[in-house]
C-alpha cells in the first residue's frame, strides 16, 4: 500500500492555505489603504466638523488593524470591512446633515436680510430705538459665519423688535390723528394753541389759551391715553369743552374716547348740576 497520494495532497492543503493568507493579507491591507484614502478625500468642512468624533473612531480602527494584519489576516479582514461600511454610512449621514445646514444657513441669511429690509423700513418712519435693526443686521452676520444657532437667536430678538416697532408706529398714526383733532377743535373753539411738542418721556403736549382767561393743556401719550387740564372755566363750561372735542374727535377722525376720569379743582365753585359733570361723571382735569 503506497502513502505518496495522501502526502501530496496534504502539502497541496498546507500551500492553498499559505496562498489564502497572502491574499488576505493583501486584501486587508488594500482595504486598509482604501478606507484612509477616503478618510483623507473628506474635503467638506462641514462633513468634517458633523462626523468629527466619529471619523477618528474610524482612524483609530483602522491603525490598530493595521497591526493584526500580519498575525491575523483571516480575523483582520471581515473586520476591516465593518470599518469600510460603518465609513460610508459615517460619510452619507454627515452630507445630509451638511446639505441641511447648509440650507438651513442659506435660508437664515435670507430671511435675516429681509428682516434687516424691513427694520431699517419701519424705522424710517419713526424715531423709535433701532434695536431690530441691530438684531437683524447681526442674525445676518451670524448666519454667514456658521453660527447657526446664534444666529436664530438674533433673529428672533429681531423679529420680536420689528413687531414692537410696527405696533410703536400704528400707536404713533393714531396719536398724530388724535393731535390733529384736538387742534382742529381747540382753535375752533378760539383758543389760542402752542406748536404742540413731544417731551422726554414720549408725550405729546398742547397748550391753547383764549383772551377770556381760560387754559387747556393735553397730553396724548403713546398708548392712546390722554390727559386733559382745564382752567379758568366757570361751572360746567369745561366740561361742554370737553364734549366738543370729543365730538370733533369722533365725528370728523373717527376717534372715540373712552369714559373720561375726571377732578374737579374748584368743586365749591360749581353748582350742584356741574359736579355731576359729562355723563354723570363730573370735572376739569383729568383723563381719557
Amino acid at each position: 500500500m503506497s502513502m505518496t497520494g495522501h502526502q501530496r495532497l496534504e502539502l497541496e492543503r498546507q500551500r492553498l492555505e499559505q496562498l489564502r493568507l497572502i491574499q488576505a493579507s493583501q486584501e486587508c491591507t488594500a482595504l486598509a489603504n482604501a478606507c484612509e484614502q477616503r478618510l483623507r478625500g473628506i474635503r467638506d468642512v462641514a462633513v468634517q466638523q458633523l462626523a468629527a468624533t466619529e471619523l477618528q473612531g474610524i482612524a483609530a480602527g483602522l491603525s490598530l488593524a493595521r497591526t493584526q494584519i500580519a498575525a491575523q489576516p483571516a480575523i483582520s479582514l471581515p473586520r476591516l470591512q465593518g470599518l469600510q461600511t460603518q465609513l460610508d454610512r459615517i460619510i452619507v449621514r454627515a452630507e445630509a446633515r451638511a446639505r441641511a445646514w447648509s440650507d438651513d444657513q442659506t435660508e437664515l441669511i435670507a430671511r435675516s436680510r429681509s428682516s434687516t429690509a424691513l427694520a431699517a423700513a419701519a424705522g424710517a418712519t419713526t424715531s423709535s430705538p433701532d434695536r431690530a435693526l441691530q438684531h437683524a443686521a447681526e442674525a445676518a452676520r451670524l448666519a454667514e459665519e456658521g453660527r447657526l444657532d446664534e444666529a436664530r437667536a438674533a433673529l428672533a430678538a429681531a423679529q420680536s423688535g420689528a413687531d414692537e416697532l410696527r405696533q410703536n408706529v400704528l400707536d404713533e398714526q393714531v396719536r398724530i390723528t388724535i393731535v390733529q383733532g384736538l387742534v382742529r377743535s381747540l382753535s375752533e373753539m378760539g383758543f389760542i394753541l402752542v406748536d404742540p411738542y413731544l417731551t422726554n418721556a414720549s408725550v405729546v403736549v398742547l397748550e391753547g389759551r383764549m383772551a377770556s382767561g381760560r387754559r387747556a393743556r393735553f397730553e396724548v401719550q403713546l398708548d392712546g391715553r390722554m390727559e386733559f387740564d382745564l382752567d379758568g372755566y366757570e361751572g360746567q363750561a369745561c366740561a361742554d369743552d370737553i364734549e366738543r372735542v370729543a365730538t370733533v374727535l369722533r365725528d370728523q377722525y373717527g376717534v372715540r374716547l373712552g369714559p373720561p376720569q375726571v377732578t374737579w379743582k374748584n368743586p365749591d365753585r360749581l353748582t350742584q348740576g356741574a359736579l355731576r359733570g359729562p355723563a354723570g361723571q363730573g370735572g376739569n382735569k383729568g383723563a381719557t
